[in-house]
């Protein structure tokens, strides 16, 4: 049954069942599920119940282990727990106040120098000996993220048909809210990815990814967080930080919008009337979601205050809990 093992197969292949069905992608959350399989497998062999000492060995915290990360592996216990109680069965549902609040992120904003060494250090990535060509796919994927506002697991998961070379025009397809979108590059970005792709093309000349590991597939974001972290350690002059708060993959996309509010507000136009606008550049499912921006970009511009009032900055707080 799909490699599950434990007593708990069928009501954990009938949920993931239900959430392919509707669409979902529920990629980390069926990882976390299938981990879980495992170990009420080894150490609850036979188990048909979900019982509380099955859920309360799951929940206790891996050494290092971030709260936030923590929530995001106890969550789909916690669906599954539901899932089986709608079905008519026993299961212990983990208490909604574990593990705790999530611990808000603020953003790193990146300055044009941090952004400039960073580049810089991708530009000069040497190759590994494992066979994958990351000198060639570093310095495009982080540009893409940052030039075109990606999410990261949108630029890691492009198929080689997303990526119109002809037009420009890049497709992104099931991101988050499964809202389907195009974006567009710029003429030197149109220029450098079409040059990738002639190069990579020769390692991979049949590929389904855009951005192909070494055997064909698509890179893990360990991956990709993993290469980030090199850049940040090797850029000169360093990327400062806050201590608990290392910048992210996900501050390029930060950075990009920002900019473009910024841009917006130096050539006098008014960033409130364009909102709906980069909702949809962005792949937001509503234009509140938006809204944070506006409120990171306050602390730069003061002209922007006035938007990010305090009236917003309540809700604009909520919106930051999650990735946007």
């Amino acid at each position: 049954m799909s490699g599950l093992l434990s007593g708990l197969a069928a009501p954990m292949q009938s949920l993931l069942e239900v959430k392919h069905a509707t669409g979902l992608p529920y990629v980390t959350s069926e990882s976390h599920l299938r981990q879980f399989d495992r170990m009420c497998a080894e150490d609850f062999p036979g188990q048909s119940s979900l019982t509380k000492e099955m859920a309360m060995a799951w929940v206790v915290a891996r050494p290092d282990e971030h709260v936030n990360g923590q929530m995001r592996r106890i969550t789909p216990i916690r669906q599954l727990a539901k899932h089986m109680g709608a079905l008519g069965m026993s299961a212990y549902v983990i208490p909604s106040g574990i593990p705790g609040k999530q611990i808000r992120y603020r953003p790193h904003i990146f300055s044009h120098a941090q952004l400039r060494s960073l580049f810089d250090v991708a530009d000069n990535i040497q190759a590994t000996g494992y066979g994958g060509r990351r000198e060639v796919i570093i310095p495009v994927i982080f540009r893409m993220i940052y030039c075109l506002g990606l999410r990261p697991s949108e630029a890691r998961t492009l198929h080689r048909n997303d990526v119109d070379l002809a037009r420009g025009a890049v497709s992104i397809r099931q991101s988050k809210g499964h809202k389907d979108r195009i974006v567009f590059l710029s003429p030197d970005l149109h220029d450098y990815c079409r040059n990738y792709d002639a190069t990579i093309s020769g390692f991979h000349p049949d590929r389904t990814p855009f951005f192909p590991n070494r055997s064909g597939g698509f890179y893990s974001g360990c991956t990709i967080d993993y290469w980030f972290q090199q850049l940040l350690a090797a850029a000169d002059p360093p990327v400062v930080f806050s201590p608990g708060s290392p910048p992210r993959v996900y501050d390029l996309r930060h950075a990009h919008v920002i900019e473009n509010i910024n841009r917006w507000v130096l050539a006098g136009k008014d960033p409130e009337a364009l909102v709906t606008y980069l909702s949809l550049h962005l792949g937001h499912a509503n234009t509140e979601d938006t809204w944070y921006y506006f409120h990171l970009a306050a602390d730069f511009h003061v002209d922007l205050r006035r938007i990010a009032n305090t009236g917003i900055e309540g809700s604009l707080l909520e919106a930051s809990d999650g990735l946007r």
